[in-house]
């Protein structure tokens, strides 16, 4: 081979330097989301954490074709969610603690939830014309909670799985020692009330959710053990005032909902719910203000168009709003992977 000879080994042809790279991983991106959503309904990872498995197995298991077995175990390899052991296939470490049914911790109700409501291309340029909640067909998501308890109850365990273990780490960073009731607005399963009441003996929770949703954060919370001090309570957080009687009110999931003006008005409801030296707790997946990510809470920016009327917020923003709302020494804390809980006091 002469030294003039132009086929070496390269990443990019002559004729198309840029490299393809970002654009074909984003395009390829959704199959990871596909590939462990179905994995996922399909119990393979709840099979594989039990113990190694053979093709075989996995194949009878499942219920899967030969090819649709080879596929699904290739890809989620590759993913490194599934480990290739002498005996079998194993799932890996982190596949095993969040998506396996009912292992604390997991985001397998999160995950799951994926098959009937995937963000697709689809939903998403309905919602971007729309400007309005999609995924119930345009229903108001709420409503079709309240009216579907299914519905409600499937939302419930997607919300307590990615809560469980952000709420640990607000239980470690949030200094609660001298608090002594929280009302929890839109509380859902109770995932941080029951946090916070295990880290903080003297601390009184109550989950202040729509009726639907009171029974089933019941059933987390007796599951729990905290029944004694974690309670629930129905309301309506649009059509009334935030009940009296607590020094600390949380927002864990909320504002992200609602659009800034919304957001705006439910904060300072709890201002005046709130007595002097009394907290709120804003708990959410911030983006930074510069724009540097983290891209996941930015790509979030796409569930809400879909799902919701809100926006995930800039720590700026948050901020902001809460020093206009009149609370002081605001501050925000990292907490847990990409979330963030801002703190301030009523003076």
């Amino acid at each position: 081979m002469t030294g003039s000879d132009d086929r070496t080994e390269r990443l990019n042809p002559g004729r198309f330097p840029i490299d393809d790279k970002r654009v074909y991983d984003a395009y390829i991106a959704g199959r990871k989301s596909a590939a462990v959503a179905a994995a996922v309904r399909a119990g393979l990872f709840d099979l594989l954490a039990s113990g190694a498995s053979s093709f075989d197995k996995v194949q009878a298991e499942m219920g899967w074709s030969l090819r649709g077995t080879r596929s699904m175990l290739d890809a989620l390899i590759a993913l490194g969610f599934i480990e290739v052991l002498a005996d079998g296939f194993t799932a890996s470490a982190d596949a095993a603690a969040y998506l396996t049914r009912g292992a604390e911790g997991s985001l397998w109700g999160l995950v799951d939830m994926e098959v009937d409501s995937f963000l697709s291309p689809a939903a998403l340029l309905e919602a971007l014309a729309e400007d309005k909640a999609t995924v119930y067909g345009g229903e108001d998501p709420w409503a079709a909670h309240e009216a579907d308890p299914a519905k409600a109850r499937a939302f419930t365990a997607a919300m307590h799985s990615v809560s469980e273990r952000p709420a640990a780490g607000v239980a470690e960073r949030v200094d609660l020692a001298s608090a002594r009731r929280l009302l929890d607005v839109g509380g859902g399963s109770g995932a941080l009330s029951i946090a916070l009441a295990r880290a903080n003996p003297e601390l009184e929770c109550v989950i202040w959710d729509i009726p639907a949703v009171c029974p089933i954060a019941e059933e987390y919370v007796q599951a729990a053990g905290c029944e004694d001090r974690v309670t629930s309570r129905p309301g309506d957080m649009f059509a009334e005032s935030y009940p009296a009687g607590f020094d600390t009110v949380l927002l864990s999931q909320i504002l992200h909902d609602w659009n800034f003006e919304t957001g705006a008005a439910l904060v300072a409801k709890a201002f005046a719910a709130l007595p002097p030296g009394g907290r709120i707790l804003i708990h959410e997946k911030l983006v930074e203000d510069d724009d540097s990510g983290p891209l996941a809470n930015q790509l979030v920016h796409l569930d809400m168009l879909v799902w919701t009327e809100g926006q995930q917020y800039r720590v700026s923003e948050l901020t902001e709003l809460l020093d206009r709302s009149g609370f002081t020494g605001v501050e925000r804390l990292r907490t847990a992977g990409y979330w963030s809980v801002v703190l301030g006091v009523k003076p």
